[in-house]
C-alpha cells in the first residue's frame, strides 16, 4: 500500500495557551482519509495540552493525494504522528 500524501493544507498554528505554558511534544491522530482525499473522524491517540482541537481542525481542513493499493485509491485509516515545537 502507497500511504496518503499531503496535497495542501494550512500550517500548524500553536494555541495562545500552549504558547504560554511552552507546551512540546509529540501528538498521535488516527483519522480517515477518503479517495477524495478529505480527512474525517479523527480521534486523538496521544494528547498534547491545549492542542488536541487545534491539530484535529487542522488535519481535517487537509487535503491528501489518497492511499492506493495495487493502483487503486482506497479509503484507509491512518495514523499521524505530529511533533510540536514552539516556533522560535
Amino acid at each position: 500500500m502507497t500511504p496518503p500524501v499531503l496535497v495542501a493544507g494550512p500550517p500548524l498554528e500553536y494555541t495562545q495557551q500552549a504558547l504560554d505554558r511552552e507546551v512540546e511534544g509529540v501528538m498521535v491522530v488516527e483519522c480517515m482519509v477518503a479517495v477524495d482525499g478529505t480527512v474525517h473522524a479523527c480521534r486523538v491517540l496521544k494528547s498534547l495540552p491545549f492542542m488536541d482541537r487545534t491539530v484535529v481542525e487542522n488535519l481535517e481542513h487537509r487535503r491528501y493525494k489518497p492511499a492506493t493499493l495495487g493502483g487503486k485509491s482506497l479509503d484507509v485509516q491512518y495514523t499521524f504522528t505530529i511533533r510540536l515545537k514552539i516556533p522560535r
